[in-house]
C-alpha cells in the first residue's frame, strides 16, 4: 500500500488522531479499496490478484475540534477561506446558552447554528484566533435597531442612526464593558457624552434580567423604558457568558449593491471589513454579542441541482428574492423573517441592511420595530464539541473549560 499526505508521496499513515481524513483510495486490477475510520486501515474486495491500493489522504476540515464528515456541507471559497456551513439543512446545530450543560437537551438548552471557523479574529486583547460564529436559530424577537432622534448621540435624523457603538439595540444585549468612549451611566440611564439620556438597562439580554426595549428618545427629554424580560430568553448563566469571546466587529459600510459588480456575497464580504462608513461613524467596534453580516447570509447558501453555488454567488444578493433556490437553500433565511443584520449604509447616517423574508439583502430605517434580532458570538477557542451528530434531532454539545 502507498499513502500520500496532501498529494506527497509518504512511507508511514499518519495516525488517527493526527488531523489527516481519507481523500480517495486508487487500487490497480479491478480491486476497491474502503477506509475503516473506526479501525483506522483498509479493507479491500475483489483482490482475485497482486494488487496495489493507493491511499490519498487530506487534511481534515473541523470546527470546535469536531472533523466535518460529509464536506459538501461546508465551504471554503470566501476571501479568507473560511469554514462555512452551506446548505438548506446542514448539520450545524449545537446546543448554547444551556440552563444545565451537565445535561443538554432541547429543555435545558437553546439550538444554534454554527456559521463557521473563521481565521484571524482580532480579540479584545489584540491577539488573533481562530474562532467559531454562532448565530441563534430562532430569532430573540422584533426590536428596533436603532430610535435615537436628531442630536442624541450619534444620530442626525428622526429615523435612528446606523452606528453599532451607540445603537439601542447594542446596549440590550451586550454589558456596559462596552458602553462607547465618553459616555456614562446614572441610575441605569445611558447619557451619551452632552449628558442626554439615551436608553437605560443596559446588558438586559447579557445578563439575564428585565431591560428595555430601543425606543424614541428627543434630545432634551427622559429615556421612556417600555419593558421587556429576558429572564427566561437572555443569557442564563457565567458558564454561558465566559463561553463568548470579546472581539474586534467590523462595521464597514456599503454604498452601490444593486448589481452584479457591486453586490456579490464576496463584494459585501470586503464591505464588512473595510473602512468606509457614514462620516465620524465607527469602523469597528469591541464587544461580545453581534448581528450577522450579509455577506454571512450569502455565503450561507449552497444552491441547487437547477441554480448550483457557483451561480448564486454570482447573483447581487439585492435581487435574490427573484431566485428561489439561492434562499430556499440557506439555512440563514426565514420566510418568516425580516432579520438585521450589523451593516450600515456608509451613504446615509441611518440606513441599515436586512435580510429581508422575500430572500433579498437591502436597507431600510433603524426605527423600525417589525425586525428580527438573532444574537450572533463567536465562542473561545478553548471550547469543543463533547458528542451530537449536529442534527436537529441530536445537536451537537459543547464542553465548556
Amino acid at each position: 500500500m502507498a499513502s500520500y499526505f496532501d498529494g506527497e508521496y509518504q512511507t508511514e499513515i499518519p495516525g488517527k488522531n493526527d488531523g489527516y481524513v481519507v481523500d480517495k483510495i486508487v487500487c490497480d486490477n479491478g480491486a476497491v479499496g474502503e477506509w475503516d475510520n473506526e479501525e483506522w486501515g483498509i479493507n479491500i474486495r475483489n483482490a482475485t490478484q497482486k494488487i496495489k491500493c493507493s491511499v490519498y489522504f487530506k487534511k481534515a476540515l473541523t470546527i470546535l475540534g469536531k472533523v466535518i464528515e460529509d464536506e459538501s456541507q461546508i465551504a471554503t471559497n470566501d476571501p479568507d477561506n473560511n469554514i462555512r456551513y452551506v446548505g438548506a439543512e446542514p448539520n450545524n446545530y449545537v446546543y448554547f446558552n444551556c440552563s444545565n450543560y451537565s445535561n443538554q437537551n432541547d429543555s435545558t438548552c437553546e439550538k444554534w447554528r454554527i456559521i463557521g471557523e473563521f481565521n484571524n479574529i482580532t480579540k479584545a486583547d489584540g491577539t488573533k484566533e481562530n474562532l467559531t460564529k454562532i448565530i441563534r436559530n430562532d430569532s430573540l424577537g422584533n426590536f428596533s435597531w436603532d430610535y435615537k432622534q436628531n442630536g442624541v448621540g450619534t444620530s442626525i435624523s428622526t429615523y435612528g442612526s446606523n452606528d453599532w457603538t451607540d445603537s439601542q439595540l447594542m446596549m440590550m444585549l451586550n454589558p456596559t464593558d462596552y458602553l462607547k468612549s465618553g459616555y456614562t451611566i446614572e441610575n441605569s440611564v445611558v447619557k451619551d457624552s452632552n449628558s442626554q439620556a439615551i436608553y437605560q438597562n443596559m446588558g438586559a439580554y447579557y445578563n439575564g434580567a428585565s431591560g428595555c426595549k430601543p425606543a424614541s428618545i428627543t434630545s432634551g427629554l427622559s429615556f421612556s423604558c417600555t419593558s421587556i424580560d429576558f429572564t427566561s430568553t437572555g443569557l442564563q448563566n457565567d458558564l454561558t457568558r465566559n463561553a463568548i469571546e470579546s472581539v474586534v466587529w467590523n462595521l464597514g459600510g456599503a454604498n452601490e449593491y444593486k448589481s452584479s459588480v457591486n453586490g456579490l456575497a464576496s463584494h459585501w464580504y470586503g464591505y464588512e471589513r473595510g473602512i468606509t462608513i457614514y462620516s465620524g461613524h465607527a469602523t469597528t467596534w469591541i464587544g461580545k454579542i453581534g448581528l450577522m453580516y450579509p455577506s454571512d447570509y450569502g455565503y450561507a447558501t449552497s444552491g441547487s441541482s437547477m441554480q448550483n453555488r457557483t451561480l448564486c454567488l454570482s447573483k447581487e444578493l439585492y435581487n435574490w428574492n427573484s431566485i428561489a433556490d439561492c434562499y430556499n437553500n440557506d439555512y440563514l433565511y426565514n420566510s418568516n423573517l425580516n432579520q438585521w443584520t450589523l451593516t450600515s449604509s456608509s451613504t446615509s447616517a441611518y440606513n441599515i441592511m436586512n435580510v429581508y423574508a422575500l430572500g433579498n439583502v437591502l436597507s431600510t430605517f433603524p426605527y423600525y420595530s417589525n425586525y428580527s434580532v438573532r444574537p450572533t458570538l463567536y465562542l473561545k477557542s478553548s471550547i469543543s464539541i463533547s458528542k451530537g451528530d449536529g442534527s436537529s434531532s441530536n445537536p451537537y454539545q459543547l464542553k465548556l473549560n
